[in-house]
């Protein structure tokens, strides 16, 4: 009997062109994967070159840290902790976590968004003092661009950059506004084509306060608002969008600790808030369509199982803070004061994972997720 010749796998045959080629068709998270079929495939994932046409996934978290500097006078400068074990210096997202590649004017850099690979900092200059910058960089390229004051920064309360390079080249930062009553007044949209501010006025309720987290998707910003829903408004200013939580979705006041977060995972709208008369279940939605504005219930996590505490109640505002949702799975990231610890928890599978101990305490800073771009985004505005 003959033997039957063994065959070669297909894909021995295809070129590395055509490998890439390939991947660069295949979501973020499949391409961490295809890092343990070969050496030679990882090789050919983690080339800084061949990155630029792979699509990636979320690297790590930014934020800032208070230190001194050579005249012990206090800066904040930004810190960046990787999510990814074993990282080696060929495959380093980040090959600058402090940002020195910023104008040199720079005393204070302070991270304050990011969306798809672009990190929106508030960059203060040592001389002259007392005055500062909004600028936008690419971390994994070092490209810059430094935003124009904008006619309304007196009003500014917080701002955030929506960039979707699926789409376009171009990025927009909204400033929100509001006014002594701490009630919305508009928004400023800043255009990276236009090179310039766009005001306009308050398209939602009369009464709308805003909070933090906000959301970059479908090409628009959405933000939570104190009336218990999402609003949300798009890049030209023109359209003001409000999307009503269920009733079974309401959280208790933000300023009492974990209420409530934002998130874009797997191309949708994730919504996360301990419940309002159960401090010891979070609960996970996702707006299941778009369009009409529907809610599906995801998850119930038990706070209890999940770090083993005997009070929620008394401790939910100091023992935990939610951070982020993964942009490819069902992971959210939490940091665990006490312990000082940045975990991940697997909602599929019920499953904590410790990622790193901090360095630094938490302190209400904001952890920024980053995911990393490496194509030449900025190079027409530098």
């Amino acid at each position: 009997m003959d033997r039957v010749k063994k065959t070669s796998s297909p894909a021995a045959d295809l070129t590395d062109d055509l490998i890439v080629e390939i991947l660069s068709r295949l979501p973020a998270k499949s391409i961490c994967r295809f890092k343990c079929v070969s050496p030679h495939w990882r090789s050919l994932i983690t080339d800084r070159a061949n990155r630029r046409k792979l699509p990636q996934t979320l690297s790590g978290f930014f934020r800032h840290t208070v230190g001194q500097d050579g005249h012990n006078e206090p800066i904040s400068v930004p810190v960046f902790y990787s999510i990814v074990s074993g990282l080696g210096e060929e495959e380093k997202h980040v090959r600058d976590p402090s940002l020195s590649f910023l104008p040199g004017c720079y005393k204070t850099i302070i991270p304050k968004d990011c969306c798809n690979g672009l990190l929106l900092c508030l960059c203060w200059k040592g001389s002259p003092k007392d005055e500062s910058n909004y600028v936008v960089c690419n971390p994994a390229t070092e490209k810059w661009v430094i935003l124009p004051q904008s006619d309304q920064a007196s009003q500014l309360f917080v701002r955030h950059v929506g960039f979707d390079p699926a789409v376009s080249s171009h990025f927009h930062v909204f400033s929100v506004l509001e006014g002594l009553d701490g009630y919305t007044t508009g928004v400023d949209v800043y255009s990276s084509e236009a090179k310039a501010w766009s005001y306009k006025e308050n398209g939602w309720a009369d009464e709308t306060v805003l909070y933090e987290p906000s959301v970059f998707l479908n090409g628009m910003m959405h933000f939570v608002s104190c009336e218990f829903t999402i609003v949300a408004l798009d890049t030209q200013g023109k359209s003001w969008r409000t999307i009503p939580l269920l009733q079974t979705m309401g959280y208790e006041d933000y300023f009492y600790g974990n209420c409530a977060i934002i998130g874009q995972s797997q191309g949708h709208l994730h919504y996360l808030n301990v419940r309002e008369r159960d401090a010891s279940t979070l609960s996970v939605w996702t707006l299941s369509n778009y369009c009409s504005g529907e809610w599906l219930f995801k998850y119930n996590i038990n706070i209890f199982q999940l770090f083993g505490w005997k009070d929620v109640i008394n401790q939910r505002q100091w023992d935990y803070t939610l951070v982020a949702i993964h942009p490819e799975c069902s992971l959210i990231f939490y940091i665990l004061h006490h312990e000082n610890m940045l975990l991940s928890y697997d909602m599929d599978h019920g499953k904590v994972h410790v990622i790193r101990k901090l360095k630094e305490h938490y302190y209400g800073a904001t952890y920024i997720p980053y995911v990393p771009l490496f194509t030449e985004s900025l190079v027409d505005h530098e």
